[in-house]
């Protein structure tokens, strides 16, 4: 099992779209993307963010080292 913070209520990539007003095709582009780079980990209606400084350097906009 990986650590993380789960996020702890059930969330879906429609969920997501609907929250951030964006497509399902980019929800999912992003969300493999972050998965790949081990930022977070995905499932079944739920989400454990793996890396909390790695996603906080993507919002401040600082991709240089993720």
């Amino acid at each position: 099992e990986v650590d993380g913070i789960r996020i702890d209520f059930p969330i879906s990539r429609q969920d997501i779209v609907e929250m951030t007003g964006t497509t399902l095709h980019t929800v999912s582009r992003i969300l493999s993307s972050w998965e790949s780079k081990g930022l977070v980990q995905g499932g079944r209606q739920k989400l454990l963010v793996c890396d909390l400084p790695g996603l906080a350097q993507l919002a401040d906009g600082d991709t240089s080292q993720v």
